[in-house]
């Protein structure tokens, strides 16, 4: 049981977080070009920034305590155990690397993004180039972060 509730948390927290950037990208972006005014553009991308990055966080909190739990109960991997030879010699064990690594890399930038960028774009053309490729990147890490979630359900790699 725990297990499920595990995994049906940390499903629901990945389409959250992936389709929020998404979202954002894909969509609120785009119509912010459109509008004339640089200044309205940036504080509106700032308003929905901030409330989404409550949400954003909950889910990534979520993800990184419903993982360990999933990792656990149903392939009796431990947290001491992940990085363990015995673990890594196999595909799966090579994916779940990759994974962790892409995991640690978006957790890192998503708080550079989130809490230093993001914050200060609103006066830098700069920090506002950067904190799209941020943005941007964080998208692309966590699309890939989703490959490797299929794969570790697959097996492996």
């Amino acid at each position: 049981m725990l297990f499920k509730v595990a995994l049906f948390l940390h499903i629901i927290s990945a389409m959250f977080w992936v389709g929020g950037m998404l979202f954002l990208v894909l969509v609120v972006a785009p119509f912010l070009q459109s509008l004339p005014d640089p200044k309205e553009r940036s504080k509106i991308y700032q308003t929905v920034g901030k409330k989404y990055r409550l949400y954003g966080w909950i889910a990534i909190i979520t993800l990184l305590c419903t993982g360990p739990v999933m990792l656990y109960t149903f392939y009796g991997i431990s947290p001491s155990r992940i990085f363990s030879p015995a673990v890594q010699a196999t595909p799966f064990g090579k994916a779940l690397a990759i994974k962790l690594t892409l995991v640690a890399i978006i957790v890192i930038s998503s708080l550079i993004h989130d809490f230093y960028l993001g914050p200060k774009a609103r006066t830098s053309p700069r920090l506002t180039l950067l904190a799209k490729i941020f943005g941007r990147g964080n998208l692309i890490i966590a699309l890939l972060i989703v490959i490797f979630a299929v794969f570790l359900r697959a097996g492996g790699i």
